[in-house]
């Protein structure tokens, strides 16, 4: 009998202690990654809105940010290319950048590194990194801008504009423009 209740307390014991090594293993699992949460390489995504706009992104490389099981971010990497399209169709707006970061809830994103933005053959921004607002469509940085429409060429720090670089404004402005060229509003 005195064999029998020892064996039950250890077992007991043993019992009690997997338990806990259960919930904190449980716990452990239900904590947070650091980092990515996934990696994906050579992607291709097309973004939507309501709208009958969309935007065709590919990239080398894209990351996944969560926290507490919501994704956050989205970070997409090596030679980004995103193309505008309008009912499937390309609008001539398309966008370069080395490093593309797309904060989910917020629908802002932020390039970075040799951005360009182009529209048609004509038109162009360079600049080193930008934040667009894809709810109101508007692009803007601090850093140096180099704006070509039409074979004018201006260039400052800091600047807003649209994606479609239909209206845009250079806050220090250097460069030359020539007066024979086309006529436009240049701020």
């Amino acid at each position: 009998m005195f064999a029998f209740n020892r064996a039950l307390l250890w077992a007991s014991v043993f019992a009690l202690v997997s338990c806990r090594n259960d919930s904190q293993d449980v716990q452990r699992i239900h904590r947070a990654p650091q980092g990515p949460s996934s990696i994906q390489y050579g992607i291709s995504v097309v973004y939507s809105d309501t709208s009958d706009f969309h935007w065709s992104l590919k990239a080398l490389k894209l990351e996944e940010q969560r926290l507490d099981g919501t994704a956050q971010s989205e970070v997409f990497s090596g030679d980004v290319t995103a193309v505008q399209l309008l009912r499937s169709k390309p609008t001539g707006t398309k966008l370069r950048a080395d490093r593309v970061v797309r904060n989910i809830k917020d629908q802002v994103w932020v390039l970075s590194g040799s951005v360009v933005v182009t529209k048609g053959s004509n038109k162009y921004l360079k600049t080193e990194s930008l934040e667009w607002d894809r709810r109101t469509g508007k692009i803007q940085g601090s850093g140096w801008v180099e704006i070509n429409d039409e074979g004018q060429t201006l260039s400052g720090i800091g600047f807003e504009a649209m994606e479609d670089l239909s209206t845009y404004s250079i806050f220090e402005v250097s460069g030359q423009f020539d007066s024979n060229g086309p006529q436009n509003d240049y701020e």
